[in-house]
C-alpha cells in the first residue's frame, strides 16, 4: 500500500485497520500511511528513550519483580508503573492514540499487578488505572543493580517526554484545520498537569502562577533562583553601549545605532543535566 505501511507487522497492519475503521479518519491510502508512519515513529521514539536512560527492553516481566518498567501498547499507548513497595506500586495509563493536546491519564497510587506481563499479551492488574490493556508491543526495565530511587527517576522522565513526543506525532495524523491547541501552550501544559496529577485546571493555573511570580520576585530580589533541573533564572547588569554605526541586515543599508544606558537583564543559567540531554537530541533536518 505504501512505504510506511509495508514495514509494519501483519499483527500491527490489523490493529491501524481496525482503529482507522472506528475513527473518524478517511480509510484512503493517504491515512493507512500516515498512521504506519506515526507508529514507526512512535516505536523508534520509544527506542531511543529508553535506550538513552540505559533501560533495557525484556520480553517478560514476572508480576513481584522489584523493579518499575514502561510499557508501550500495540496501540501506542503508554504503561508506566514504579518500584514496588509493600507490595504495591504506582501506576498510569496514558492513552494517546488520537489526542493532539492532552492524552486521556489515568493514574492510581495503589496497583497490583494481576499476572505476569508477556509480549503480544494483554496486561492486566488487579487493582490499577485500567483492568486491562491491548497487546504490549515493548517491555522496558533498569538494570537490577539501579537503586529503587534512580528507577523511579527514570521511568517518570521516560513517561513524561514519552506522552508528549506522541502527543506531537500525531499532529502528522489529524487534519491541521481542526482548532487544537499547541502542544506546550500554557493552556494545553496545564491541562496536562491537572489530568496527570487529579487536580482541576483551575488549581494547576494558580499554583502554576504562584510558582513563576515566587521566581520573578526572587529574580528582582537580586537572588539566583533554582528552577529545578533546568538550572538557575537570575538578573545580569548589561554594559552600557555607546551609539554606533551599523548596517541594516535586510537592505545592507547605513543605519544609526543608539546608545543605551547599564541595566539589568534576566538569564537563565542551564545545569548540568539539562546541557548533557540537549546533547543526546537529534538535530532535526529544519534547524
Amino acid at each position: 500500500m505504501g512505504q510506511f505501511y509495508d514495514q509494519l507487522p501483519d499483527n500491527i497492519k490489523v490493529h491501524i485497520s481496525e482503529i482507522i475503521k472506528n475513527s473518524k479518519l478517511p480509510p484512503d491510502e493517504d491515512t493507512f500511511e500516515k498512521m504506519s508512519k506515526s507508529w514507526l515513529e512512535k516505536k523508534a521514539l520509544f527506542e531511543e528513550q529508553t535506550a538513552n536512560l540505559n533501560m533495557i527492553l525484556i520480553d517478560h516481566f514476572e508480576q513481584n519483580d522489584p523493579r518499575g518498567a514502561l510499557l508501550l501498547t500495540n496501540s501506542g499507548s503508554l504503561i508506566s508503573f514504579g518500584t514496588l513497595e509493600q507490595n504495591t506500586r504506582w501506576a498510569e495509563y496514558a492513552s494517546i492514540a488520537f489526542r493532539r493536546d492532552v492524552p486521556s491519564i489515568s493514574k492510581r497510587d495503589q496497583a497490583k499487578l494481576a499476572r505476569d506481563i508477556n509480549l503480544q499479551q494483554a496486561m492486566e492488574f488487579i487493582d490499577g488505572p485500567i483492568k486491562s490493556s491491548s497487546h504490549i508491543l515493548m517491555i522496558a526495565v533498569c538494570p537490577i543493580e539501579i537503586s529503587l530511587d534512580e528507577q523511579e527517576k527514570r521511568i517518570r522522565e521516560a513517561t513524561v517526554f514519552l506522552t508528549n513526543g506522541f502527543v506531537k506525532i500525531n499532529r502528522t495524523i489529524i487534519s491541521p484545520n481542526e482548532d487544537y491547541p499547541d502542544q506546550f501552550t500554557m493552556k494545553s501544559m496545564i491541562a496536562y498537569l491537572a489530568a496527570k496529577n487529579d487536580l482541576t485546571q483551575k488549581k494547576t493555573k494558580q499554583l502554576l502562577e504562584d510558582y513563576i511570580y515566587l521566581i520573578e520576585t526572587g529574580m528582582l530580589l537580586g537572588s539566583r533562583v533554582p528552577i529545578g533541573r533546568l538550572g538557575k533564572a537570575f538578573l545580569k547588569v548589561k554594559p552600557a553601549q555607546k551609539a554606533r554605526v551599523g548596517r541594516n541586515p535586510a537592505t545592507g543599508e547605513e543605519i544609526t545605532i543608539a546608545a543605551k544606558p547599564e541595566m539589568m537583564v534576566p538569564k537563565i543559567s542551564f545545569g548540568k543535566e539539562m546541557k548533557e540531554k540537549a546533547e543526546m537530541m537529534k538535530i532535526p533536518e529544519e534547524k
